[in-house]
């Protein structure tokens, strides 16, 4: 069975040798590695020859790819990958020396699954190492909540991928919920990997999170309102028989959202919610809620807040 790693680069010159010997050093060695330069300005790409120069007998593509984003450098990747599974890897983060054989190990008899969904460590810039777990055993439940693995910890299938068509370039954030739930929508065996054996290193530099919240969240909460719409009508059963839960999560990521972006909160809360929900809060936030309505009651919190 031949592996794929992929790797999207830009400007990565201090990190991108440890990524590559991350790969190196895994007990699996039937892998295709292939390097995605994303238009880098340092030396991520002479860097990248040098370490294919010195390594001969490594299976290392180099390619480069003028569309900006890690969406189309994964795609450019995906393109010319030959294996059966697909390991992304983002330049800055790390293999554990067993991962890829670990979760080859897991498909041996789950071989029509379509990824394996993986817990991870993250490492923040603090130091601190947080390990990231994957909540069991519902697929739908643990994409929605942001528990369904990640980019680099899962392994997929590439014939799943491709038939999808790989990952949207056009989402400037939470590609990889957009990818797996489009992965679902196809194939919804996933087997589930408890074992932390990838590590997700912080950088200070181009986190969304910090750099624009409101389009983060903006677009964190339309795919999960995409996603219960989904839910709504090609799992209907299932849906409503779970339909608690993911009202419930749904309101959470809502209030999130009204701090940044209350119009789009509010015109969201009306396309799902009847007026008979009742959110889990405190006693004060459900009479407001009951009183005064999502919108209202979010407003008068935000000036209460502002009085203190």
């Amino acid at each position: 069975m031949l592996v794929s790693v992929i790797i999207p680069c830009f400007n990565v010159e201090e990190y991108i040798e440890e990524c590559l010997n991350s790969v190196f050093n895994q007990t699996f060695d039937n892998l295709q590695v292939i390097c995605v330069d994303n238009n880098s300005t340092d030396q991520t790409l002479n860097k990248i020859l040098s370490i294919r120069t010195n390594n001969p007998g490594k299976n290392i593509e180099v390619l480069t790819e003028s569309r900006k984003g890690a969406s189309a450098a994964r795609n450019k990747g995906l393109s010319v990958s030959k294996g059966e599974w697909i390991q992304f890897l983002d330049a800055d983060d790390l293999l554990q020396p067993g991962k890829i054989q670990h979760q080859i190990n897991l498909l041996s008899q789950n071989k029509s699954t379509a990824f394996i969904a993986a817990a991870s460590y993250k490492d923040n810039l603090d130091g601190e190492r947080i390990e990231v777990q994957v909540n069991l055993p519902d697929a739908y439940k643990a994409l929605f909540v942001t528990r369904l693995g990640n980019t680099c910890s899962n392994l997929f299938n590439s014939a799943v991928l491709k038939e999808i068509n790989g990952w949207n370039p056009d989402l400037g954030s939470s590609q990889e919920m957009d990818l797996m739930l489009r992965i679902l929508e196809k194939n919804t065996s996933v087997v589930f990997d408890i074992v932390p054996l990838t590590v997700i290193r912080e950088r200070a530099a181009g986190q969304i999170t910090k750099s624009d919240p409101a389009k983060y969240w903006r677009q964190y909460v339309k795919l999960r309102s995409q996603m219960i719409s989904y839910l709504k009508i090609r799992r209907a059963e299932y849906f409503k028989s779970e339909a608690a839960f993911y009202y419930q999560k749904f309101f959470l990521q809502l209030r999130r959202l009204a701090k940044l972006d209350p119009e789009y909160a509010f015109e969201l809360y009306s396309l799902h919610y009847q007026k008979d929900f009742v959110p889990e809060q405190s006693v004060f936030y459900r009479l407001s809620f009951r009183l005064l309505g999502f919108d209202k009651t979010e407003k008068l919190l935000s000036i209460l807040k502002q009085g203190r």
